[in-house]
């Protein structure tokens, strides 16, 4: 499976519209049809999203969308959740994280009342253990994926932060409001309120 097979895959389980666990069942039934490798490169494909997403001004941007309350591991999962907004999503926000105010997904949160349900918070923790799960349930895979990514295939996504981007870190809330104006619009109003 190579990066547009794994970006196919992941998008085709959202296109009846469900939620985030019709969406993990209809992976996980498909993972636990494909060649053992297809079901490694997919664990690693998701998980090399991380480092391009690994920024200080990404994470600003989650911010913003959480009110101000994006902690390390709501990052992590947000990470996870942007990937499941699609290819053209991910890369947009990477690109420029001004630039989800304008997904539809992102709008609607938006407009939902706070707090907000369960389901509709922007993160997915649950996405990445569809393959573990997988790799555990099927003999010939045997394991965590993860650990067999390491063991078998020397991969070691970068976790923390990219240092070079640290100008992001600190910004006040007047400075947010300049470098994310649409995302501020949007949910700027309830900035740790």
């Amino acid at each position: 499976m190579n990066v547009d097979d794994f970006w196919t895959f992941l998008e085709a389980s959202g296109r009846d519209g469900g939620g985030q666990e019709p969406r993990e069942a209809f992976l996980s039934h498909r993972l636990g049809r494909i060649p053992r490798e297809h079901v490694l490169d997919f664990a690693q494909h998701l998980s090399a999203t991380r480092e391009p997403a690994n920024t200080y001004r990404l994470w600003r941007a989650a911010d913003i969308i959480l009110d101000g309350w994006c902690s390390t591991d709501g990052f992590h999962y947000f990470q996870m959740w942007l990937a499941g907004l699609g290819r053209e999503a991910y890369e947009g926000a990477i690109a420029a994280p001004d630039s989800l105010a304008g997904h539809p997904e992102v709008r609607r949160l938006a407009a939902l009342p706070r707090p907000w349900a369960d389901e509709d918070y922007p993160m997915w923790e649950s996405l990445e253990y569809v393959a573990v799960g997988v790799g555990e349930q099927r003999p010939d895979i045997g394991g965590d994926v993860r650990d067999l990514l390491t063991e078998e295939r020397a991969f070691y996504p970068r976790m923390d932060p990219d240092p070079d981007d640290t100008e992001w870190l600190n910004l006040d809330r007047d400075e947010l409001a300049v470098r994310y104006p649409q995302l501020w619009d949007l949910f700027g109003d309830r900035w740790r309120t």
